[in-house]
């Protein structure tokens, strides 16, 4: 076979694994969604097909990525329909997957197709739990789409508000609304004027700028992330919220650089390798990490959650967000969400502040509701959770130290408990939940709650300063081809600057 021939061939292969656009003579699937009332919605739909093949109508919104990066393909052949989709099919039998968010119940549906005329399919999607009326609005940090696919998107995705990325040597830089705001309604919004530098140090997303950036002279680790950051932070006005600071996750090099020495508003507990069918266990361009201690995807989750735990156990006050990177890794837009309550009229540095503030959560399933009040030197607690899928655990931690699991009865779906602890051993306390496990992992961490106590945190520090170390040793070692002495040794300077913090931190049995 000419090699111009295989190419054809395998690229045939891929898309009809992935997501066929058939436009044949073959039988008519239409598909009709509705909500609740029976109104159409937008929704997200999988037509799962014989041996695996997925099948979309042509020229439905998809994601044109073809990696999972080491989950399930499904989310690859997905697509996105206003209420409508019409597609050709093979005779066979087929699996209908929709979806309306997080809070929406996901149908399957079993469907033969027949030779002959058209089959028709309604589904109807209700919600299990509807946050709004509870005065909670949800959002996505981390999204890498236009803002014309984003309108679709937030409303498929019965999302509140997508924060958009732009990355690279330039910004996007959004002229057409006066804040940068675009409304979508009934109750959806998109922020554009948002910028992500990532490079080998790490992802810094920038949320709310107020003017383009300065992206020049910008290589693989010089200039330094931090000076980005300080740029915009910048133009913050005293006492606002905006241009605000995310990590977009915590297993980069230089996030124990940032918040030494230009702590974040928050990070991204839930991030984008937290994905709908899989979680994706590589460092990248982060630090290796012990894979005898944390294997697998639980270790991974468990590795990741812990550094976040280690920030809070130094004295950090690091609000919790949660981001998919859709666009460019392989989840739906909204499917890992923050949850902030905000009184209305909604507004986009409404929910910012109760983010802030701590009257939020992060999830990618249940919803987490949790409460702490000190009683005479003790921490009362109250928890409740609700899920979709049933509930594996829940955990009330305090300062990385699980003080109480609770084992709902199998196959529940609610959950409510309370647990009260002495105070004077620990600085803060949060509460997380976990779905059986499955394909990935599903979870829910509620903000932390700051107590009185006192927390030994020199372990904490020395991890760190390790951290740091092995940092410097990659530049000293020429590992990162640095090739400039000056833009090196500015390098090495910003890190023992960092160290030096850590190491203070070590000295002293609680942190300031």
């Amino acid at each position: 076979m000419p090699f111009r021939a295989v190419l054809f061939f395998a690229a045939f292969l891929v898309s009809r694994q992935f997501g066929a656009e058939v436009t044949t003579s073959e039988p008519e699937l239409r598909i009709r969604v509705t909500d609740e009332k029976g109104r159409p919605i937008a929704a997200r739909l999988e037509v799962r097909g014989p041996g695996g093949t997925m099948y979309r109508p042509a020229g439905a919104f998809h994601e044109k990525m073809t990696k999972a990066r080491g989950g399930e393909l499904y989310y690859l052949g997905s697509f996105v329909t206003d209420g409508t989709a019409s597609i050709y099919v093979p005779v066979g039998k087929y699996l209908l997957v929709a979806e309306h968010g997080l809070e929406y119940e996901r149908v399957e549906r079993a469907v033969e197709v027949p030779s002959g005329g058209p089959v028709k399919v309604s589904i109807r999607l209700r919600p299990w739990v509807r946050m709004r009326e509870k005065g909670w609005w949800s959002g996505d940090v981390h999204v890498h789409h236009t803002p014309e696919e984003a309108k679709l998107l937030v409303r498929a995705e019965n999302l509140n508000l997508a924060v958009l990325t732009t990355r690279g040597a330039r910004m996007d830089w959004d002229s057409s609304t006066r804040d940068g705001v675009i409304a979508v309604p009934p109750h959806h919004w998109i922020l554009t004027r948002n910028y992500e530098d990532e490079r080998r140090g790490g992802a810094w997303i920038l949320d709310g700028l107020q003017r383009p950036l300065d992206l020049r002279n910008l290589g693989a680790w010089f200039l330094p992330g931090i000076s980005v950051v300080r740029q915009a932070r910048a133009q913050r006005p005293p006492g606002g919220i905006f241009p605000w600071f995310d990590i977009d996750m915590p297993i980069w090099w230089e996030v124990p650089v940032m918040m030494a020495l230009e702590p974040a508003d928050s990070l991204n507990v839930i991030h984008n390798q937290f994905m709908q069918y899989g979680i994706d266990t590589s460092e990248y361009w982060g630090r290796p990490y012990d894979r005898r201690e944390f294997g697998g995807r639980i270790g991974f989750v468990a590795y990741s959650l812990g550094l976040y735990d280690r920030y809070l156990n130094l004295g950090f006050r690091l609000a919790p967000t949660a981001g998919t990177g859709s666009g460019v890794m392989p989840s739906p837009t909204g499917y890992n969400r923050v949850y902030a309550q905000v009184k209305e009229p909604f507004t986009v540095e409404k929910w910012f502040s109760a983010i802030r503030d701590g009257r939020s959560f992060v999830t990618n399933g249940p919803v987490l509701f949790f409460k702490a009040t000190r009683e005479g030197g003790r921490v009362k607690t109250r928890v409740e959770a609700l899920a979709r899928e049933p509930i594996d655990r829940i955990e009330i931690v305090a300062n990385g130290r699980v003080l109480k699991r609770f084992a709902p009865t199998t196959g529940s779906k609610t959950f409510k408990g309370v647990f009260s602890f002495n105070e004077r051993g620990f600085s803060w306390a949060l509460a997380r939940c976990f779905l059986k496990p499955g394909v990935t992992i599903r979870l829910a961490q509620s903000s932390p709650v700051y107590l009185h106590g006192k927390w030994d945190a020199r372990s904490d520090a020395e991890y760190f300063v390790a951290w740091m170390d092995d940092l410097i040793n990659l530049h000293i070692m020429g590992v990162t081809k640095i090739t400039e002495p000056a833009q090196r040794e500015e390098l090495l300077t910003l890190y023992r600057r960092a160290r030096a913090v850590y190491a203070s931190k070590a000295r002293r049995e609680t942190p300031e």
